[in-house]
């Protein structure tokens, strides 16, 4: 049986219960919470099978082993301390000082020269800590373009954590050519743009890339490459998260931009998917607990080939 889309996942977790939990996160910190997210983690853990076989399977495939039950039990784990790491750096907990970020300056230079630039981040370790980090201390003006539909609940207590949490996030659903020409706008004062490049968007679920990934053909969104193009701006990939010893913000330029001719174009967006993927994997193999995409990426309950024909309309 075919699973739905992630983006089709409701959110769990009653309202009042976030705000409940969150409460005391605010008061008392990781000490008060940190017990009670991990009786939350285990139960889910305990009750969702399907996302125990997928965090097995990813694992597998990045560490070269069978993941035990102890290495899924911690990848979830890890889950739920991004999380809170997410709420630290909103309220003010994670400072700019306490995240090693070496690109910070090159953006800095980028931004004084009213040249912003397109930041491919995926799914691993906490891109909106390193977003909140870089705002709190006024430096950067960071844009992220994303889909929150089936987080509304987390969001709302974001909302609650700052005052500046969701000013400048924008739905991949509201993407048209007039929001093309406004995010051109800020990207000509200077300003960023962060997507996230390693999960298919909902309602564009046939355009996308293929290629390997972890030894593994997988599916990307062509939307974020193709969008980069258009905008004329640099790309980097960046990518936000705990190494255990520290917290970390790695920036690697994809393509310095420009304008690419038309026939041009697909091959341009394709070395900038080679380049983002050499260094996703590099990552995942690093610290293999910090990815989360807990549904089947690689389609190994459904096959890539019978994914793409259930993306081909019936022919009459």
């Amino acid at each position: 049986m075919t699973e739905p889309h992630w983006s089709q996942a409701s959110e769990r977790g009653s309202a009042l219960g976030m705000q409940l939990l969150f409460s005391v996160y605010r008061f008392g910190g990781r000490v008060l919470v940190y017990p009670v997210v991990c009786l939350v983690v285990s139960y889910f853990y305990i009750t969702r099978a399907s996302v125990r076989r997928h965090s097995a399977r990813y694992l597998a495939r990045a560490t070269g082993k069978k993941a035990s039950a102890r290495l899924v039990w911690q990848h979830h784990l890890a889950f739920a301390r991004a999380l809170m790491d997410r709420l630290d750096a909103w309220m003010g907990r994670i400072q700019r000082h306490d995240v090693d970020f070496s690109g910070h300056q090159q953006l800095l230079q980028l931004q004084r020269e009213k040249k912003g630039g397109i930041l491919l981040g995926a799914h691993f370790g906490n891109l909106e800590m390193c977003r909140a980090v870089v705002e709190n201390d006024g430096s950067l003006k960071l844009n992220v373009i994303l889909h929150n539909a089936n987080t509304a609940k987390f969001n709302k207590l974001m909302e609650r954590a700052s005052e500046q949490s969701g000013v400048r996030l924008i739905q991949v659903s509201d993407i048209t050519p007039a929001t093309a020409i406004a995010l051109k706008e800020k990207l000509d004062d200077g300003e960023f743009l962060i997507l996230l490049a390693d999960r298919l968007p909902p309602g564009n679920s046939s355009r996308y890339f293929t290629a390997p990934f972890l030894g593994a053909e997988a599916r990307f969104p062509s939307g974020p490459f193709w969008l980069a193009l258009l905008l004329d701006a640099p790309v980097f990939f960046l990518a936000g998260f705990d190494r255990g010893n520290g917290y970390c913000a790695e920036l690697v330029p994809l393509r310095e931009g420009g304008r690419v001719r038309r026939a041009e174009r697909e091959s341009v967006c394709q070395a900038m998917l080679r380049d983002y993927i050499t260094e996703l994997e590099r990552l995942c193999r690093c610290y293999p607990l910090q990815w989360f995409n807990f549904f089947d990426y690689w389609g190994d309950e459904c096959p890539i080939d019978d994914r793409i024909r259930s993306d081909v309309p019936n022919e009459p």
